[in-house]
């Protein structure tokens, strides 16, 4: 078709009308596919209305197979859960901040290895189906503190609240605690406690496949566990005290929000929590932001019980 269309163009002027052959039929049909599927977007730069700080290793950048591989998994991922967020937020432009140089170039200039230019497409094709603008640039890694910590988060929790914090909470909330779960015989805040590994002094291991009646536990699970705990304190109506950090995009959080007694903000996690030996050697990090003690009463006697204590 176009070079009908120069042909003509050069015989007799662009100011003319032609008759097209039929081989230039497959052409204007792709032309009008596209512009069906053309989404237009905006010429008008909008202002940011959300941020996203992301924390992404230069290993996983490299070109090497396996590495590759595993970026492709994670930026798939990633593409799919950023855009339910970004489609259920209702956001129109969108910050991105990255302390990866290579990652933003990548996304920003549309220049990758062959490798991953399937994965970056999937990026673009996101944003461009969302109708959302972007601006990613780069965060230099100094200043990418919450993002470096998550992504170095210690799942396993490996701390603890310090016991002056630990004495001063149960003080304050007027609570006699039995039992600390979660813990291990280097951390554990009470003489009786249930190891989450086999060590010195546990009474039991594994918190979650032990019955918590008869109890009024400590519980300062890995994060990781917060659902399975309150599932747990669901199906066995008991009084415990939840040590968590304050993070409220999280489901659990909102659960410990709305269906506590009583709630009592501790403070940063820096100043009360006490790193552990493995913690420190593996380079992790504490849970970012404040930490606050929720406690939950799941009693038949709830009602009862709660109008005694205040």
């Amino acid at each position: 078709m176009e070079h009908q269309k120069a042909l003509a163009a050069k015989l007799r002027g662009w100011n003319t009308t032609m008759i097209m052959n039929k081989t230039a039929i497959p052409d204007k049909n792709w032309w009008i596919e596209k512009l069906r599927a053309n989404i237009p977007a905006k010429l008008i730069q909008i202002q940011q209305q959300m941020t996203m700080i992301t924390d992404v290793a230069l290993s996983s950048w490299i070109k090497r197979n396996q590495e590759v591989t595993t970026w492709k998994t994670k930026l798939q991922f990633k593409a799919y859960e950023v855009s339910q967020v970004l489609k259920n937020s209702c956001v129109q432009s969108l910050a991105i901040r990255s302390d990866n140089s290579t990652a933003v170039f990548d996304i920003r200039k549309w220049r990758v290895s062959t490798s991953l230019i399937k994965e970056i497409k999937q990026v673009h094709q996101t944003i461009e189906r969302l109708g959302i603008q972007i601006q990613i640039t780069h965060l230099p890694g100094v200043k990418n503190e919450i993002a470096d910590t998550l992504s170095r988060l210690s799942r396993a929790g490996d701390y603890k609240l310090k016991e002056k914090i630990f004495q001063q909470t149960c003080l304050q909330m007027n609570l006699n605690l039995i039992i600390d779960l979660f813990s291990q015989h280097f951390n554990n805040l009470l003489p009786r406690f249930m190891s989450t590994i086999r060590g010195h002094g546990e009474i039991a291991i594994d918190a979650l496949n032990q019955t918590w009646k008869m109890e009024l536990p400590c519980i300062h699970p890995p994060i990781p566990l917060h659902p399975a705990v309150l599932k747990k304190i669901r199906e066995e109506p008991i009084e415990a005290i939840i040590i968590a950090p304050l993070w409220p995009d999280q489901i659990w959080y909102t659960e410990l929000v709305n269906e506590n007694v009583q709630s009592l903000m501790l403070s940063w996690s820096n100043e009360i929590l006490e790193p552990g030996i493995s913690l420190i050697k593996k380079n992790l990090k504490l849970p970012p932001g404040k930490i606050y003690c929720f406690l939950m009463d799941r009693r038949p006697e709830r009602e009862e019980d709660s109008q005694k204590r205040y």
